[in-house]
């Protein structure tokens, strides 16, 4: 019996190790049902997890003056740090290159001292947990185990840092919108998440102890040629202090994610790259992202 946690289905990483019988199955479901489901014993440690989401709050605490020499409006750069306001969301953010580690680690944050130390063993178990979700993913939608595997791991990893701060006059939040990625993993401090379901609802992700978020990404609905598609989520308000980290996962910055072949001959989207989507986010273009690459825009 698939275990759930509301209308959310719970993934056993051990069992996607162990490549035992059904797990593939529920990963389709939840890929094809909302786009989203929770992981468990993923093998990221609880000590990791702490740490990371403490010496990002002790980040976001420091002096603005401080904070604001990482300041850019060139999304581009490889650590970027801003103040997010309008539209009734409020949120500070801070992005993170983070693969290869070792081309990164130095550009990021000096303060707090323990930030580099900390954030990059963060960044490195998640990447190793989205690497076996991939493969798993991979398989769900029937194509090689090969399929894209040695791109994948070889590709780029963004941390996108959201800090939530209560505020009895602003809502804080996150405005409703689809990731650019394969797919995301998502920690979060406490609960606030949403997602939209298939009929246009929005479902409240509970907060399940221990667990980690999984998004499909709009380059996974290119992928999979819409048969999975991007999970459209926001974060409305939050009455509490509340940090999230984001772990993107993408292809090279210039390889391109196209429909498989084995999907059927009927192509849905065009192919595109990293640096294509960095390019529209530049562009100030208002139109999601996954619009762009639809070769039908009426198909959704």
């Amino acid at each position: 019996m698939e275990e759930k946690s509301g209308d959310f289905a719970i993934i056993d990483v051990s069992d996607v190790v162990q490549q035992n019988d059904g797990v593939v199955k529920k990963i389709h479901e939840a890929c094809s049902t909302y786009g989203f489901f929770h992981v468990i014993n993923h093998g990221v440690g609880e000590a990791v997890i702490e740490e990371a989401l403490n010496v990002n709050r002790e980040f976001f605490e420091l002096p603005l003056q401080i904070k604001e020499e990482l300041s850019s409006d060139d999304v581009h750069k490889v650590v970027r740090f801003g103040e997010v306001g309008g539209g009734g969301y409020s949120r500070d953010f801070l992005k993170l290159y983070a693969h290869p580690l070792h081309q990164f680690l130095p550009s990021w944050p000096s303060l707090p001292l323990l930030y580099r130390e900390r954030m990059g063993m963060y960044a490195t178990e998640v990447r190793k947990l989205t690497i076996q979700l991939f493969g798993a993913i991979v398989e769900s939608l029937h194509l090689s185990e090969t399929h894209l595997k040695q791109n994948f791991e070889q590709g780029i990893q963004i941390l996108g840092v959201n800090s939530f701060s209560s505020c009895s006059n602003i809502t804080t939040g996150v405005f409703p919108h689809t990731d650019h990625t394969l797919i995301t993993v998502l920690l979060q401090s406490g609960p606030g998440l949403q997602v939209m379901d298939r009929g246009g609802s929005w479902k409240n992700v509970p907060q399940l102890k221990g667990s980690l978020h999984v998004l499909v990404g709009d380059h996974l609905e290119v992928l999979s040629n819409g048969l999975y598609k991007s999970v459209l989520h926001r974060v409305p308000s939050c009455s509490d202090s509340r940090l999230s980290i984001a772990s993107l996962q993408s292809l090279g910055m210039d390889e391109i994610v196209e429909p498989a072949g084995e999907l059927g001959n009927e192509r849905r989207y065009r192919g595109s790259s990293l640096r294509d989507f960095l390019k529209h986010l530049a562009s100030r273009d208002t139109r999601p992202f996954i619009e762009t690459l639809r070769i039908n825009p009426m198909e959704s």
